[in-house]
């Protein structure tokens, strides 16, 4: 199910709801007002939403899955025509450094998929940000989280020997490239959040200098009055 056919089942459900409208009973429209109509619109809007959503993850870890399977298959096949002397070590070698490489990125998007834990203390750090800043920076977390992931796996292949170090130290430059550009952004946002949290001090702090200066010109105002009342009085 994909965003089209997600809009056209809701097209779909609005127009046959509008038809319906005029032999739904007075009763019940004098009852509960026409509100009540557009309830099962929105609950339907709602499903079918969630159900978008659950399948579309559903489709992708599928995927993602079939991709893995689809490059395991492709290394034993290449190991059993290395054992059986149809293709020399060189060519078994570069398939093999290739496919590793592949499995690494691939084993990474699944464990992604998992939603692990981000850290409390990046996530306390994202509550004074606006929404939108919020929603990013958590973006960029999970990308970052992914990545040092990816890095370990790379490693372990490399330890297992699925993976030669040159493979592995261009596997493991790159990635690392990747983290600093993510780790750049994320400290463009707090840096960012940090200077808008300033400027709101600033401009408190500029408010209730005129607060007080208001307050001061009262009191002394107040205080000449009393002065000419006495004045009167004697």
């Amino acid at each position: 199910m994909d965003r089209k056919v997600t809009s056209v089942a809701i097209i779909i459900i609005a127009i046959l709801l509008i038809i319906l409208v005029p032999f739904v009973p007075k009763e019940i429209v004098e009852q509960y007002g026409w509100p009540v109509l557009l309830a099962p619109l929105v609950i339907i809007i709602i499903v079918l939403f969630i159900a978008f959503f659950v399948i579309n993850k559903q489709t992708k870890v599928g995927l993602i899955q079939e991709e893995r399977q689809k490059i395991t298959t492709e290394l034993k096949e290449a190991e059993k025509q290395f054992l059986q002397h149809k293709i020399d070590k060189n060519t078994f070698d570069s398939i093999s450094k290739e496919k590793n490489a592949a499995l690494i990125k691939v084993e990474a998007d699944i464990d992604a998929e998992k939603k692990q834990a981000l850290p409390k203390e990046e996530l306390k750090k994202a509550e004074n940000l606006s929404a939108d800043k919020r929603r990013v920076l958590i973006g960029l977390l999970e990308q970052k989280q992914k990545k040092v992931h990816e890095l370990k796996l790379s490693e372990q292949s490399y330890l297992k020997r699925k993976i030669d170090e040159i493979t592995f130290q261009k596997i493991s430059s790159d990635i690392k490239k990747e983290i600093i550009s993510i780790e750049s952004q994320i400290r463009v946002i707090h840096e960012s959040g940090e200077i808008a949290k300033l400027k709101e001090i600033l401009k408190e702090g500029a408010m209730e200098i005129t607060k007080q200066k208001k307050v001061s010109a009262q009191r002394g105002a107040k205080s000449i009055e009393e002065e000419m009342e006495e004045a009167l009085l004697e």
